[in-house]
């Protein structure tokens, strides 16, 4: 489940720039704490769930016995809702978890409204503390849930075995007819804060690295040279977007 600083901070994200009476679909919404706080603003809230035995719900809200969630809800393929059904899609902590990404970030823009925003987290494996373990270990910092042996092929869903590439997620976006318009920090690791004199120099070299890409695709390659310098992307222990439907 999302700790409570991550959901703070996804409530805080669908808030500012929303409106009471906007309808919004949490999916994965696991014990139902950021809809809860989102009811109590004001907002109209659903939110879906994988399987009965998805989640371990040691504390659930009573949120998920008045709102409607909805069950057996596959994030792998076709989602059970209709073209521009809500103002307000959210993923927290959900799409590390799933194997076919362009297929969820596609069916996630197709729900949302002309005008609507998805607002996603997931472990930020491009923070500066995740950059070091890579450069020491070879193995992603992906803040637990990693996969093990034992994990049968049918409960992959329950590992964090698809981290997120932040380059490849701006473009899969992009051709979802979603760009992103701003990064939320949602706690910082000392570890980071100790790197931080670190952010000039892999600010400089995201800008080298990027020049191809903004010289071929001049609009969407500035946009990802904009994102890969925001301190959010260096310091946040989690990847948390805004993006907007065109």
């Amino acid at each position: 489940m999302p700790e409570k600083y991550i959901v703070n901070t996804v409530v805080d994200a669908v808030v500012v720039g929303g409106s009471p009476g906007q309808r919004v679909l949490d999916l994965s919404c696991g014990e139902g704490d950021v809809i809860a706080a989102l009811a109590e603003k004001g907002f109209e809230v659903e939110g879906t769930h994988f399987k009965e035995d998805d989640y371990i719900l040691r504390n659930p809200n009573p949120i998920l016995k008045t709102a409607r969630i909805h069950a057996g809800v596959d994030l792998g393929g076709t989602l059970p809702f209709e073209d521009g059904s809500y103002d307000v899609v959210l993923a927290t902590e959900v799409i590390e978890h799933l194997a076919d990404h362009p297929t969820f970030l596609r069916e996630a823009g197709r729900i949302l409204k002309p005008g609507g925003r998805l607002v996603l987290s997931t472990p930020n494996v491009h923070r500066l503390k995740s950059r070091l373990t890579f450069f020491w270990t070879g193995r992603h910092d992906l803040l637990g849930g990693r996969l093990g042996w034992e994990t049968a092929p049918e409960d992959l869903y329950s590992t964090h075995h698809h981290p997120v590439d932040f380059s490849i997620l701006h473009t899969m976006l992009f051709l979802s007819g979603v760009r992103i318009e701003g990064l939320r920090i949602t706690r910082i690791n000392p570890v980071s804060m100790l790197l931080y004199p670190l952010v000039p120099l892999v600010s400089l070299f995201a800008w080298i690295s990027t020049r191809r890409v903004v010289r071929d695709h001049r609009d969407g390659g500035t946009d990802l040279r904009r994102w890969l310098r925001h301190p959010a992307l260096l310091l946040s222990d989690q990847l948390l977007l805004i993006a907007q439907k065109g």
